[in-house]
Parts: structure tokens; sequence; C-alpha cells
């Protein structure tokens, strides 16, 4: 199947075109997925920093970590406060959960992970980890010493995450679809209109070429063209003048090999 030229750069400009929209489709859900990230993250951080700092408003009279009053309930309130919250944990140096919103968890000793991102982040105000059906925000425990002597952990659900990530992605690929298909006609209209004198231009060179090939002297094509393009006038003479050059050399030819073989 021949495709003329308005076709092949219409179908140009429309791979262009997709492969520009895929590309800021692609980037656009990245930046979806880390400003949610952020948000999210800011978001329980600040919660936990104020369950944080009840809690070492405590530990500044002396009290040791594990032997804090209320820290479960006030634990439990936050978690009722947050649909997306699962739980919330606080371990002390070795690992070990103190308190939890789930009591089976007391006792416990937290992933290695979760210990090595704490101990990572000493000096810093938070943490966090990734988990296969939860994401992790914490924040560091520090006595009246300023020493860290545990941490604060929330797990939220990595499933609300994900599928808001999905759905925004979801919502760009439909948007990048409807530009496309939106573009298509009007890249279609665009090229017939924006191409019409080059296609014309391109049709007289063609006819004009068939007839130098033909010896067509007269040739509307060939007017066209040389109007148009004084080079090319220049040219088609040139080319007609060497045709009749040929010939008359091919006939001085034939008539002496006639005088030779006589």
């Amino acid at each position: 199947m021949k495709f003329g030229l308005a076709t092949k750069i219409t179908m140009a400009l429309v791979v262009i075109l997709a492969a520009g929209v895929a590309m800021t489709t692609v980037l656009s859900a990245h930046i979806f997925e880390r400003t949610l990230s952020d948000f999210l993250t800011s978001r329980f951080e600040f919660e936990i920093n104020d369950v944080r700092q009840r809690m070492e408003t405590q530990m500044d009279l002396g009290i040791e970590l594990s032997d804090l009053q209320g820290v479960s309930e006030m634990l439990g309130e936050y978690q009722q406060a947050g649909e997306q919250i699962l739980s919330i944990e606080v371990f002390d140096e070795k690992g070990v959960v103190l308190f939890s919103t789930d009591p089976s968890f007391v006792g416990d000793l937290v992933t290695e992970e979760w210990v090595a991102a704490w101990r990572a982040s000493r000096g810093r105000q938070v943490w966090s980890d990734l988990e296969r059906d939860a994401r992790v925000v914490g924040v560091p425990l520090r006595d009246n010493l300023g020493r860290d002597v545990g941490s604060l952990a929330l797990r939220y659900s990595r499933e609300f995450f994900d599928d808001n990530v999905t759905a925004q992605t979801a919502r760009l690929l439909l948007i990048g679809a409807i530009v496309v298909l939106g573009v298509i006609p009007l890249c279609i209209v665009g090229s017939m209109i924006l191409l019409r004198g080059l296609r014309r231009e391109l049709q007289d060179l063609r006819e004009t070429m068939d007839d130098l090939a033909n010896r067509r002297r007269d040739s509307e094509a060939l007017g066209r063209s040389g109007a148009g393009h004084p080079r090319l006038a220049v040219f088609a003479s040139t080319a007609l003048t060497a045709h009749d050059d040929i010939d008359a050399a091919l006939a001085e030819v034939r008539r002496l090999d006639e005088e030779e073989t006589v």
C-alpha cells in the first residue's frame, strides 16, 4: 500500500505526538506518586510527632520509656482518627515493642529493616520503610539527655496509596488518549492545507520530468514549474537542447556508417 506525502507526514506527527503524550503521562504519574507519598508522610509525621512530644514530656520527668503511662490509649485514639492507619508501635533500642495499638504485638521484635532505618536516621527527625502491604513512617524518641531510646512507628495502608496512584494514572492515560485522538483530525486537515502548495509543486515537477523525457516542449507543467523556478526552466531548456544534439549526433553517425558500408 502506497501512502501520499500528507498521509506520511500526518502519521509521523501522530507518532511524535503519541510519544510525547506517553512520556508526559509517565512523568506526571511519577510526580503524582512522589507528591502523594510526601504528603502522606508529612501528614502522618505530624500526627506521630504530637504523640512523641507527649511521650517525651513524661520522659523529661525522668520516667523510663517502658514505664510511661497512658501510651496505649493515646495510640488508640490516633489510630481511630485515621482510616488508613493500620497500627502504631513504640519500640525500644533493642527493637522490642513496648506499646502498640494491637496488643498482640507487645513484646515482639520489630523487623530488622525498621531497626536499620531508625538507626540510619539518627540525627534526623523522621525515617520510613516500605512493606508488602504497608508503608511505615517513624520518628525517634529521645530522653531528657538527648539520647535515642527507641522509636515511634506508624503503619498505613499501602493499598490506599497504590489505589490512588493507579486511579490517577488511569485518568492521565484517558486524558492522553483523548488528546491524541482529538489532535489526529487536526493533523490530517493541517497537513492537507499546509502541504497543498507543495503537493502541487511536486506534481508539476513529476509531470515536468515526464515531459522532458518525452520531449514535450509545450508542456503546461513545464510552464508552471519554470515560472516559479527559473533554474528548472534553464535545466529543461538545456536538457531539450542536449536531446536534440544527441539525436543530431546519432543521425550523423548513422549517415557516416551507411556511407562506409556503400
